[in-house]
């Protein structure tokens, strides 16, 4: 029983260990798009916070694919990305802030996907 207990849990240990290891590559990985989205979109829209490309992509995560699913916002121009967001942020209901957060996070997206 105890050779049981003992393998049961080193393989629970393995296994967290492992999943631990991918999670944080995954969020260094995001977090250094993030940053170069930052850059990017400051260019185009001087202090823009890092606060603000979290919440686009918090409603793109959740209002915009909630119904369309994960669309590459990368094969549109950013004017019509524009349209798009401007027809669609009031279907979502989504506030002001929360549509101007959003074209932040996709010009972001389009900007550094290059």
């Amino acid at each position: 029983m105890k050779k049981i207990i003992v393998i049961a849990t080193l393989l629970i240990s393995i296994t967290v260990a492992c999943k631990s290891k991918k999670a944080t590559t995954s969020t260094a990985k995001a977090d250094s798009n993030m940053d170069a989205q930052l850059t990017a979109v400051n260019a185009r829209f001087p202090n823009t916070t890092m606060e603000e490309l979290k919440k686009g992509h918090s409603i793109y995560t959740g209002a915009c694919t909630k119904c369309h699913g994960a669309k590459d916002v990368t094969v549109y121009t950013e004017p019509r990305l524009l349209e798009i967001v401007d027809v669609m942020a009031k279907k979502a209901e989504i506030t002001a802030e929360e549509k101007q957060a959003l074209i932040k996070f996709a010009v972001g997206v389009r900007a550094t996907s290059k």
